[in-house]
């Protein structure tokens, strides 16, 4: 690990702390690329808050996503587990009827979130920006899994459009302004629910759940925002100069969410994350490679090379983390379950593939577990990988249960980030203990099956 050790002043000042419950605030982009912010290699789109972070917190630098779509990597974070063991494990949609407008299929009413745990231990819990694991009063619906207040998006779908017209705020919807005008951008106004709820809950322990948006899909922000005219006179397609505006904006209002701590006089007892649900996409026009948005790294959304789910992470948190640390330590969105819990002073519950990342964050690195390795799944198109040190194995289509049935491609990280050169023939000792790991790591799912062909919309019943 390339994590240095803390120093005795701010092991002496984080002590302190420990004995009140620190809020936790996780910030989540969606789409975002591991190559889009300044802190990881970005050179052109002006992400100077998040850098800032960065700099004065932690960044890992192999952080991964739960998978590389939306819903299953949510869901991944929400619950401490691995797609391969999940609820969701693809992007699952629910038509509208008389009992539902629109959304996903809806966790069940038994899954555990990290909301519900927190509460156990007095936080106020908030989910602002989008949902996607399940519709309006469904078992799914945020205030059903352990959130005290929901404001954005429930279905994921409706947050592809930055102007749609109405958010949901709890189960009322709260009416936006004129289309296209930037009283009816919806991103504005998650940042402005987030700083009020932060406010409001400032003298006792919190968790809000950010789920930002941007830069996914419909590529759209007011002309008028100063985070895209800044880049008007750069000789880029129309559609890049927006999508750098939106990122921008995004890292503005972070750096408004820091102030806003540091206001409040809460800044050294609130740990705060940056970090994405999955790798960038190409929707709306966007072209991948003209921002370098994967950085080093093969692939983008919905590819289980390392491009569609190693993200960006960084931790801020002042009075903890000694500012510039760095880290290859192995983490992902399935361990933020253990991690709140041991930051909430709660026995981890059995069933979660989670290891908690608050003793690296410390600085405690003598204390601070590991996995044996990571397992991803994706459905629709059927997929899965796994990383285990510096080896990852990537099976671009799965028809069967049966790891055997279809190629797997091996590569060294150490020596190929880029995952240009297939192994597999090189090392059959490899491929058989990838075989093992896939095995091992799915539990069969009814909804979820590999090599089944994507389902219609499902209608809720009565």
């Amino acid at each position: 690990m390339k994590l240095r050790f803390i120093s005795l002043l701010f092991l002496i000042t984080g002590s302190l702390l420990y004995g009140v419950k620190p809020n936790i605030i996780f910030i989540m982009a969606d789409d975002l690329g591991y190559g889009h912010l300044g802190a990881y290699g970005q050179e052109l789109i002006r992400t100077p808050a998040i850098d800032e972070m960065a700099q004065n917190g932690l960044v890992l630098t192999d952080y991964y996503a739960g998978t590389s779509v939306c819903a299953p990597s949510r869901c991944s974070l929400m619950t401490g587990q691995n797609v391969g063991n999940t609820f969701i494990r693809g992007n699952y949609e629910i038509k509208g009827s008389e009992i539902n407008e629109q959304g996903q299929l809806p966790i069940p009413d038994e899954t555990i979130t990290v909301a519900e745990r927190l509460k156990e231990a007095g936080y106020t819990t908030a989910c602002i920006g989008k949902w996607g694991l399940g519709y309006p009063k469904s078992e799914g619906d945020p205030l059903n899994q352990g959130f005290d207040h929901f404001y954005g998006y429930n279905c994921q779908r409706l947050a592809h459009n930055y102007y749609p017209g109405w958010l949901w705020r709890n189960h009322e919807k709260v009416n936006l302004g004129k289309r296209y005008s930037p009283e009816g951008y919806s991103h504005y106004s998650l940042t402005d629910e987030a700083l009020d709820f932060i406010e409001n809950n400032s003298e006792a322990p919190f968790f809000l759940y950010l789920s930002y948006a941007i830069p996914h899909s419909h590529i759209q922000i007011p002309e008028e925002d100063s985070n895209y005219t800044q880049y008007q006179e750069e000789d880029w397609p129309e559609v890049q100069k927006k999508l750098a505006g939106m990122i921008s904006l995004m890292d503005q209002d972070v750096g408004r969410i820091i102030k806003s701590l540091e206001e409040l006089g809460i800044d050294n007892e609130t740990l705060v994350v940056f970090t994405s649900d999955n790798g960038a996409h190409n929707s709306g026009g966007v072209i991948p490679d003209f921002f370098n948005c994967s950085g080093p790294l093969r692939g983008i959304k919905r590819d289980l090379y390392e491009g569609g789910i190693r993200v960006p992470f960084v931790a801020y948190w002042p009075s903890v983390i000694e500012p510039g640390s760095e880290s290859n330590h192995l983490a992902t969105h399935w361990d933020l379950m253990a991690t709140a819990c041991d930051m909430a002073d709660l026995d981890l519950h059995e069933g979660t593939n989670s290891i908690s990342y608050l003793p690296l964050i410390k600085g405690d690195l003598d204390s601070q577990k590991a996995h044996d390795y990571l397992y991803f799944e994706l459905h629709w198109p059927s997929r899965r990988a796994a990383r285990k040190d510096q080896w990852v194995a990537v099976q671009q289509n799965t028809t069967s249960k049966d790891p055997s049935i279809n190629k797997i491609e091996l590569f060294d990280l150490e020596n190929d980030l880029s995952q240009s050169k297939n192994l597999a023939d090189q090392y059959p000792g490899k491929i058989a203990e990838f075989k093992e790991i896939f095995s091992a790591s799915h539990v069969p799912s009814e909804h979820f099956i590999f090599g089944q062909r994507r389902p219609h919309r499902a209608r809720t019943q009565k």
